[in-house]
């Protein structure tokens, strides 16, 4: 009996002689570990926040310049609390968050992935931290002084909840973390697949647009210098990300990889555009030949009018012909 289940068991398993199916269980596999990773290492940090929770819940409240919070619960304190210890969890494993998943993306990575992760890992820590201290100090005291305080009137006070408040301030965090995130991320981007700096620069109008109405939308002030606040630093990372871009592919652009890389990505480019005109080709004759296979019904018509008109006037020849086909098909059914 045991023989028998494991050789069941040794069928089930994917064997080495099977090149679909391994490597894509290999990359589940690989994926299910370093998500558990990157929830161990939230769990962990979310631990050592629940020591130091006074400290963080007193700096999170500190930019409502004396606010007051409510809890609507009765278990609305262990909501906020458990959210207070989960958000900084988050925000502390973003290097790790970013080290495993270029650790699932070291295939694509090229050259020295190995320094590249460890450097890429510790410089998106940094800059997440820069955000973070941005956000804090400038933009978020900004925010909160114009959605607590403009609509307050003698028969109007602010009530909110404390989960509200906790939402919206790890959200303008974490935002302001990813805003200083560009550089980093269009410098993988160009890891991967190098980017031109024209195009870059041809996007740049997209992105000033955008940044001007997210920095509406996370600092709702009608001031302009407010909005500023948020949009410029937009626009000045996308602007570090391009420095970057130029000044990596100045050494790398005469290289053969990258040459033979433009000219791929040039090559698909036209064989896509010879494809798509094929196409309208292929429609265009298909639409002429349609409509030249059925004529309009008007012509038809006309046609057999015309018919009509010019057979009106001889009768004598219409029942002439009649009379002879008729003899004809006597004579050919007497032969028969």
């Amino acid at each position: 009996m045991n023989k028998k289940k494991t050789a069941a068991k040794k069928r089930l398993r994917p064997q080495n002689n099977d090149p679909l199916r391994l490597p894509f269980l290999e990359h589940l596999l690989e994926l299910r570990r370093r998500v558990f990773i990157v929830s161990a290492s939230v769990v962990g940090w979310s631990f050592v926040a629940y020591a130091f929770e006074q400290q963080i819940v007193h700096w999170l409240l500190k930019p409502a310049n004396g606010q007051q919070f409510i809890y609507t619960t009765v278990g609305g304190g262990i909501d906020f609390l458990f959210r207070v210890c989960l958000y900084v969890g988050i925000v502390l494993s973003i290097p790790i968050i970013i080290y495993q998943m270029l650790r699932y993306l070291q295939p694509v990575i090229g050259q020295h992935p190995t320094r590249f992760i460890v450097l890429g890992s510790i410089t998106s820590g940094v800059l997440a931290l820069l955000g973070i201290l941005f956000g804090y100090f400038i933009g978020l005291p900004a925010a909160l002084n114009f959605l607590l305080n403009q609509f307050n009137t003698s028969d109007i006070s602010a009530l909110i909840t404390i989960q509200s408040y906790l939402s919206f301030v790890i959200l303008y965090l974490l935002g302001s973390s990813l805003m200083f995130q560009v550089p980093l991320i269009i410098y993988f981007i160009n890891r991967i697949k190098p980017l031109r700096v024209r195009t870059l620069l041809k996007q740049e109008r997209w992105v000033i647009l955008f940044s001007f109405i997210a920095g509406a939308i996370i600092n709702p002030s009608p001031r302009a210098q407010d909005m500023a606040l948020l949009a410029v630093p937009m626009i000045i990372s996308y602007q570090i990300g391009v420095v970057i871009v130029w000044y990596v592919n100045r050494y790398r652009v005469h290289s053969p990889e990258i040459q033979q890389l433009f000219e791929r990505d040039t090559l698909l480019q036209q064989e896509r555009k010879q494809r798509l005109q094929t196409i309208e080709y292929v429609l265009d004759q298909a639409e002429l030949s349609a409509s030249m296979a059925t004529p309009p019904v008007n012509s038809v018509s006309s046609a057999e009018t015309s018919k009509t008109v010019t057979a009106s006037p001889t009768p004598a020849k219409s029942t002439k012909t009649n009379q002879e086909t008729r003899v004809h098909v006597k004579v050919v059914s007497v032969d028969g």
